[in-house]
């Protein structure tokens, strides 16, 4: 255990024991129930809630919990911090709707908020029994409105009455719109979005997208539109404004995955896939070098700065299975570089993971004939020869196969490796040790890097937790001139029965080259996604995930290269990917307790440690009623707020301030932002002393009291290693770059140059 974690978890004890008494209120509310019908959407993963509404409502600090109404209604005590409810639906999928809406109407008069996107699926139950309308207007008058049984389905004389500026967010009202139900308004408080008028008479107006005291609103075909064509989704609806408004947002601190000591944080993974491939890069293709190899030269030891989290597949270099003395050494070499992270790949590498939901071998030996053929995708991308068991008619990873009756989709086989029995507690425990035994003393993997079709099960997940470990990928954000929508950047995690799957924040090389079939220089365009999601909004951090295979082209090596250049040019915050996935984990569990007027005890947040607040340009932290708070900084109209790891329950309070980076006022010094990872902060004698640890050279810029110069210096182990000084101008802003690594954790101190000598 490393210093700077054995003085965090002191530090959590002892806050813990004396914690609980002071944090006896109740929770402000920040869980949402989506209420989904899987007998029509089948998945989470695949619901309209899911894959469109829950990114935006992550971003609002919301957490989103599912049930599916195909086994009746939820009872709304098991959800003890609920703020509000979200439906989506298609049809009517109520067996009894009047029992829905009587079950709507008692959770609202508790203060449960209600957003209904698209059909409320309260006019009729399952079955076709009609609704009698004065019961739906009892639903539709919470929202303000009222149904006169009119709709228009002829709508090319219909133009917008009121279109404010909620509407139009990604795609214009234009075309052919959508026929839309005659909703009058009933309710002064309640703010009309969008008015639909037919002919130009008012008596024709129909409020179609509304936000009030109760949610929110909106007729189907206005949230979103879709393009059958180029199976494209654009949002009509701000999902940002509308769920802000409908949830009464702007009271709840966000917990933020963004953001890191102020900047905007960045993290690497690698799937091992093409581990063993034989390079054709120049100018490694002469010493027929593996792709791994190539990757470790050309894209991981040139840049220490940049943490990466290598993830092998044990069959591909455990003997056993189908390892080389040269594969084994590849995975060593990568494991002794001070900015890798060992990680997992699985065992045998799964490509469907369905299929072993309930395994048996017997299920699986129709695989293990396979037909003459000759190599597809997926042998050339996990670097093996052509089969001599291969379908001929396969596409390997990108084809089928008909394995008597078996459904793999895409895939011609369920994983990798079939020499022996799949197990679950191999797959995951035991890659995860196998992987720890090869690395360096003092190195650990504990992160699981989803395989194949990356929709593991609820018991693959449970496998790592139980491991320790914990889980990263699928969700393929994508936001770019291919990808124009944020519908396509994923929420931070997918819930999978009482287990939770963890996103990775960007797409790998495989969505930019067609699964790699051509354009191996596509993966270059992720800087566009990486400035989408990072501007005029952040809504995800950086993140360089691929696969080894990527070192097998020329085009690709270089793709890669640029990418990390320009993540080495921008201002971030890098951290080793476990750490983006504990901190993710946290925000599922983050709680916030009103402790007094705009402040808040926070428990229970793992490893997130910034909370952001919206609208919050003339805010500031108010030091004098916080505690735990090592700092602040403004950006896109938002306070983001850095909280010491140290302190197992900070308390964040807020204050009305100027323009800038926090309050001017403010008597303590405080971070405004790191490249580093900063805990255990203590303010002394005008200066201070914190722990540090991160990744490359450490650019910081903190805020102190008195203007002037102070000397600086980085110890570990009472040794002085790197030292000094800088100058706070008028600003009072203190900004240094310490040269000495840490990798390994060191304490800073920052001393007023006429109290230097009293340390």
């Amino acid at each position: 255990m490393t210093p700077l974690l054995r003085a965090v978890c002191v530090a959590f004890l002892l806050a813990a024991a004396g914690g609980a008494a002071r944090a006896a209120g109740p929770a402000v509310p920040r869980t949402v129930l989506a209420l989904v019908d899987l007998r029509e959407e089948r998945t989470i993963r695949l619901t309209r809630v899911h894959s469109m509404a829950e990114m935006p409502l992550n971003h609002l600090g919301l957490s989103v919990v599912y049930w599916n109404v195909a086994d009746g209604l939820p009872d709304l005590s098991r959800y003890p911090d609920l703020r509000g409810v979200v439906t989506w639906f298609a049809g009517e999928p109520f067996a009894d709707a009047p029992a829905f809406i009587d079950w709507a109407a008692a959770a609202m008069e508790r203060g449960v908020r209600f957003a209904v996107l698209g059909q409320p699926g309260i006019r009729a139950s399952a079955g076709g029994k009609a609704v009698p309308l004065a019961l739906v207007n009892r639903f539709f008058a919470r929202f303000g409105l009222r149904d006169d049984d009119g709709y228009s389905d002829l709508t090319y004389k219909s133009r917008p009455a009121v279109a404010d500026a909620m509407i139009g967010y990604e795609r214009a009202l234009a075309g052919v719109l959508p026929g839309y139900p005659l909703f009058r308004k009933t309710d002064g408080r309640v703010v009309s979005h969008l008015v639909m008028r037919r002919g130009g008479d008012e008596a024709t107006d129909s409020h179609l997208v509304v936000t009030g005291p109760a949610g929110g609103l909106v007729s189907d075909g206005y949230a979103r539109h879709y393009d059958p064509e180029m199976n494209r989704r654009q949002w009509i609806l701000d999902p940002f404004a509308f769920f802000r408004d409908a949830f009464a947002t702007d009271d709840l601190p966000k917990p933020d995955v963004t953001t890191l000591s102020g900047r905007r944080m960045y993290f690497s993974h690698i799937d091992g896939d093409g581990w063993r491939n034989v390079t054709e890069a120049s100018p490694y293709a002469k010493d027929r070098l593996l792709s791994a190899d190539v990757v470790r030269k050309a894209a991981i030891e040139p840049f220490p700065d940049l943490p990466v989290s290598v993830a092998p597949i044990v069959g591909d270099l455990d003997s056993a299975w189908a390892g080389t003395p040269e594969s084994l050494a590849a995975a060593k070499a990568l494991f002794a570089l001070p900015q890798v992270e060992p990680s997992s790949h699985t065992w045998t590498h799964p490509f469907q993971w369905a299929f072993f939901k309930d395994y048996t071998p017997q299920k699986e030996a129709v695989f293990e004939t396979r037909q003459p053929g000759k190599a597809g995708l997926l042998d050339r991308m996990l670097g093996r020869p052509a089969p001599d068991r291969h379908a001929a008619e396969s596409g390997g990873e990108g084809g089928a196969h008909d394995a008597g009756g078996a459904d793999l989709g895409r895939y011609a086989l369920p994983r990798a490796y079939l020499q022996k029995p799949f197990d679950l507690d191999q797959e995951i425990g035991g890659a995860l040790d196998y992987f720890t035994k090869l690395a360096p003393a003092g190195k650990a993997a504990t992160l699981v890097q989803w395989s194949g079709d990356t929709s593991p099960f609820e018991a693959a997940l449970a496998a790592v937790r139980k491991a320790g470990g914990h889980n990263i990928n699928g969700g393929d954000a994508r936001f770019d001139p291919d990808y124009p929508s944020i519908t396509t950047v994923p929420a931070i995690g997918l819930p999978v029965g009482a287990e939770r799957q963890i996103y990775a924040a960007g797409s790998n090389e495989n969505t930019y080259t067609d699964l790699w079939t051509n354009r191996f220089y596509g993966f270059q365009n992720l800087v566009n996604t990486v400035r989408g999601t990072g501007s005029p909004v952040r809504l995800k951090p950086v993140n360089i995930y691929y696969h080894m295979y990527s070192g097998q082209k020329t085009a690709s090596v270089n793709a890669l290269r640029r990418n990390l250049e320009a993540a080495r040019a921008a201002e971030l915050a890098p951290v080793a990917t476990s750490t983006y996935a504990r901190i993710a984990e946290g925000f599922y569990g983050v709680r916030f307790v009103a402790d007094g007027e705009r402040r808040w005890r926070v428990l229970d947040r793992g490893a997130l440690n910034t909370l952001r607040f919206d609208r919050a340009s003339f805010t500031a932290v108010d030091f004098a009623r916080s505690a735990g708070i090592i700092g602040q900084r403004h950006a896109q109209g938002s306070l983001y707020v850095a909280l010491d790891p140290a302190v197992a329950e900070p308390v964040v309070a807020l204050a009305e301030a100027g323009r800038g980076d926090g309050d001017p006022s403010a008597s303590q010094p405080y971070l405004v932002e790191g490249r580093w990872a900063f805990s255990g902060f203590k303010a002394e004698g005008g200066g201070f002393r914190v722990e540090a640890e991160g990744y490359g050279d450490g650019a910081m810029v903190w805020r102190v009291p008195v203007a002037g110069r102070y000397a600086v210096s980085a110890e570990r182990g009472g040794a002085v290693l790197w030292s000094g000084e800088a100058v706070a101008g008028a600003d009072n802003r203190l900004s240094v770059t310490v040269t000495e690594a840490a990798v390994r954790p060191l304490t800073l101190r920052v001393v007023p140059l006429s109290a230097s000598v009293a340390r």
